[in-house]
């Protein structure tokens, strides 16, 4: 079985490298609206048997590109909001301090986030719970960072493939389980005692 996972297109959707707090926010809400630069995307030659796409439509324009066939698309897949770690307007911080220090804060669970690394974490595993594990080549098109995370989970349900530590726009990784194997997920019991795949 292959999942193949896609970042979406290129953003066009500059910005000033030194910014406040509110800049790098109202950027951040100009960014979720702006066009796609589209680039060819090398499928190598696969014939995906289903596709699942984020919901925003940065996303929804490269799976149309990549994928001819019917589109799932689904809320889970959507990139993990990154806000301001601090808010202030006292002075300017570098774009790529803001964009750095907010995912740190997700990584230590500060509240500064709308969502955290557990969190995460859970949606990512709700996502593969309910996708069709019968198609022997799934392709997912979603967002850097959420796609960063989904690797990591990959590899904790079996599958091989590339160490990616940045995830380019428009670009195919590739993810195999051995033929005749299953993902595989862990089981764990709730307060109830009722047993959970997670």
């Amino acid at each position: 079985m292959k999942i193949g996972l896609v970042r979406h297109f290129k953003v066009n959707c500059p910005h000033k490298y030194m910014m406040t707090s509110e800049e790098f926010r109202e950027w951040s809400e100009k960014y979720e609206h702006a066009g796609v630069i589209k680039n060819r995307v090398n499928m190598y030659g696969i014939t995906w048997d289903i596709c699942y796409s984020s919901d925003l439509q940065r996303a929804v324009t490269t799976a149309k590109e990549v994928y001819s066939g019917n589109i799932y698309v689904d809320k889970l897949l959507r990139e993990v909001d990154n806000a301001p770690f601090i808010h202030t307007e006292k002075f300017r911080l570098p774009f790529p301090v803001w964009h750095f220090c907010g995912r740190l804060a997700w990584f230590f669970r500060s509240k500064s986030q709308p969502e955290n690394i557990r969190d995460t974490r859970k949606r990512v595993r709700r996502f593969f719970r309910h996708i069709d594990w019968s198609k022997d080549n799934v392709l997912i098109v979603s967002h850097g960072f959420l796609i960063f995370n989904f690797i990591f989970e990959l590899f904790r349900l079996g599958f091989k493939g590339k160490e990616v530590h940045r995830v380019k726009n428009g670009l195919l990784y590739i993810y195999e389980i051995p033929d005749g194997k299953k993902p595989i997920f862990r089981i764990k019991k709730d307060k109830k005692g009722k047993k959970t795949t997670e």
